[in-house]
């Protein structure tokens, strides 16, 4: 993409929204951190675990949504699949684990970057549609 020219719309929308998971997914590796250093965890390797993978994947997220900004053709397929990934996620925090405030938000940002990017616009500005 030429350095002059911006991404449609739809697909900024997309990116920012991605950009907001990759956020979260960090967010919650802070917090696990600290509450690892506050109280005593059952398992430390566990927390560390924990807290890496939060680190690792939301560094990944980010990294997709300035991809999907870039209109590089390779962001596309893996923002897909981790929409797809993260419905179970905002289910299980909707409705098994009776904790909505998370699972909805979760739920509708996914159902949000999804009907982006398959949008006619999102789909027309991708390349190697």
């Amino acid at each position: 993409m030429p350095p002059d020219s911006h991404p449609p719309r739809v697909i900024q929308w997309a990116a920012a929204l991605v950009a907001v998971e990759g956020a979260a997914v960090l967010a919650a590796a802070a917090v696990l951190c600290v509450a690892t250093l506050v109280t005593p965890p059952d398992s430390y390797a566990g927390a560390a675990s924990g807290i890496a993978l939060g680190l690792v994947f939301g560094a990944a997220i980010l990294r997709l949504a300035l991809g999907l900004r870039r209109l590089e053709a390779w962001s596309r397929g893996p923002v897909v699949v981790t929409q797809l990934l993260l419905v179970p996620v905002g289910y299980t925090f909707a409705v098994n684990a009776g904790m909505p405030v998370y699972g909805v938000p979760i739920l509708l940002v996914c159902v949000a970057v999804l009907g982006l990017l398959f949008s006619p616009g999102g789909r027309m500005a991708m390349p190697g549609r």
